[in-house]
This record gives C-alpha cells, sequence and structure tokens, in this order.
C-alpha cells in the first residue's frame, strides 16, 4: 500500500548551488485509507472511494472546492486525474476557494452537458475575483488537449513562480499552456481541488521549487570567498541549520545562529566548501 506524508516540517533548504537541490515535498495524498483530514472539503461533499478523490455534488456556480491549509508563494502541483472533462485545481486562492486562480481541465459546458465543440477538451486559466465571480474570463486557452473527454486519464504538473503560471501534461518538460499573471493580484494563497463532472483526482503532491519557501533563505556574492544568507520573514523560533550534503543524514546548528531571532537577520558564510542550509523548525 501506498504511503500518505502530510506535512515536511523543514522550511526550506537552500544550497550555495541551488540548482543541484530537490523540491521540498510539503504534501502527499493518494487517498487509498480515504482523503488526508487537511482537506477542508467546503463546498461540493467532496469523498475518497477506491483510491481516488472527487466531489459528490460537482458545480460551478458556485464552484466546488476543497483547499490545503497553507498559505504559498512559489510551489508545484502534480496531480493524476481520471475521465477528465470539467474540473482543476485552485492556486493561490482564499481559504474558502472564493477568489484565485483556477486551471480549468476541460470544461467549456462539459459538466453543463454540453458534448460539442471545445466542451471537455481543453486547458485554459481564470483569475477569479468578487467582481467577475460568475464570468471570469478564459485566458490562456489551448483546445484539443484531450481526445477523448470523460474517459481518458492524465498526469498533470502546474508550477507556479512569481507571476508566472504554467501546466504541463503526462511528463512533458514544455508547458501546454502558461498564464503570465501581469496584474499581480494574488501573490500568495491556498492550493485546492474543483470538480464540476465525473473526474476524480489521485497521487497528489505538493512541493516547493529549490530556493523557495514559507520562510525563505537568499543568499548574495560578498567577495570571491565568502556570501551572503539573509532572511526577510519572521522565522521566530526557528533554527538554522547546514549539512554537508543532500540528502543529508546530519543536520548542525549554526553555532553563532542557532535561533533565528527576528526578522532582516543575516549571516556572512565561507564558500570554500559547499554546504547546505535550511531553516528548521525544532
Amino acid at each position: 500500500m501506498k504511503t500518505r506524508s502530510f506535512i515536511c516540517l523543514t522550511a526550506l533548504v537552500l544550497a550555495l548551488s541551488p540548482a543541484s537541490l530537490p523540491a521540498q515535498t510539503l504534501f502527499t495524498d493518494n487517498f487509498e485509507a480515504g482523503a488526508s483530514p487537511l482537506w477542508s472539503n467546503v463546498r461540493g461533499a467532496w469523498t475518497a472511494s477506491d483510491g481516488v478523490y472527487s466531489a459528490t455534488y460537482p458545480q460551478n456556480i458556485p464552484p466546488t472546492f476543497t483547499g490545503l491549509p497553507f498559505v504559498l508563494e512559489n510551489f508545484a502541483v502534480e496531480v493524476d486525474i481520471n475521465r477528465v472533462a470539467d474540473g482543476g485545481v485552485w492556486l493561490r486562492c482564499g481559504a474558502l476557494g472564493t477568489n484565485g486562480v483556477v486551471l480549468v481541465t476541460g470544461g467549456f459546458g462539459w459538466g453543463s452537458g454540453i458534448r460539442s465543440g471545445n466542451a471537455g477538451r481543453s486547458l485554459y486559466w481564470h483569475v477569479i475575483t468578487p467582481q467577475n465571480w460568475s464570468s471570469p474570463p478564459v485566458l490562456g486557452e489551448v483546445d484539443n488537449v484531450f481526445s477523448n473527454p470523460g474517459v481518458q486519464g492524465v498526469h498533470l504538473r502546474i508550477e507556479v513562480v512569481g507571476n508566472r503560471y504554467s501546466a504541463f501534461l503526462n511528463g512533458s518538460t514544455n508547458a501546454t499552456t502558461v498564464l503570465v499573471e501581469t496584474n499581480a493580484i494574488y501573490s500568495s494563497g491556498h492550493v485546492g481541488l474543483y470538480d464540476f463532472s465525473e473526474q476524480s483526482f489521485d497521487n497528489f503532491v505538493l512541493s516547493i521549487p529549490p530556493g523557495f519557501g514559507p520562510y525563505r533563505l537568499n543568499i548574495a556574492a560578498v567577495d570571491a570567498t565568502h556570501a551572503n544568507l539573509f532572511w526577510t520573514t519572521n522565522a521566530l523560533g526557528w533554527n538554522l541549520e547546514s549539512t554537508a550534503s543532500v540528502p543529508a543524514t546530519n543536520w548542525a546548528s549554526v553555532t553563532n545562529v542557532p535561533v533565528v531571532i527576528g526578522t532582516n537577520d543575516s549571516l556572512t558564510i565561507p564558500t570554500e566548501n559547499s554546504r547546505y542550509y535550511r531553516l528548521h523548525k525544532p
């Protein structure tokens, strides 16, 4: 049986060579033993059955919503969608799913009974605000993505970094659709699921790309042999730790700054030996 990890207590790992680091997994759910209690199940009466997750009462006005408690800026979502037809993923949304960015899978009225044109076959974005709750504009539309809506399965990866939202299908390294949210209405928020059809979700993974996190470490060169680590968020009570390798078997407190005491702290470190750093909640 697959296992589930609810939350990782490590806030961030940062190296002098950040590109070599893996993503930090915050949450996974394969729904084998039911849905994690962290799902909010706000609208749609969501339930896990036979190892998949879906809304018992799918709808779009208001749209169904089940979300996670994490408030994130930059992150990635991976999920399998079975019988993809009309639904999607909420990104940087409010805790009640009343505003945010939504990637719609299928869509164009499939959930309302439409079976012609692009119904169930497309991929596109909505930026939902209270002012356009019932009729948000369609953005980044790509048609004929799904050839057999209501039957076909798909693996979806969404990356959210800055004001750029990218959606990748079935392991491709080329994004199928990209939204550059120039107005930058939402800089952070929750992640959730939307269901308006018979589709269901499985193997959900929420992660943070290397170099980003709820408590972010930054690095800047000082001179040829030194760099400066600094952080701008309030991370009171978190330890600053380092290790020589990742995956690490031994994280040790940085002795001159064992516990972060406030905001805008910094530390100058030598760059002669590559080390990895993290803010860690004991």
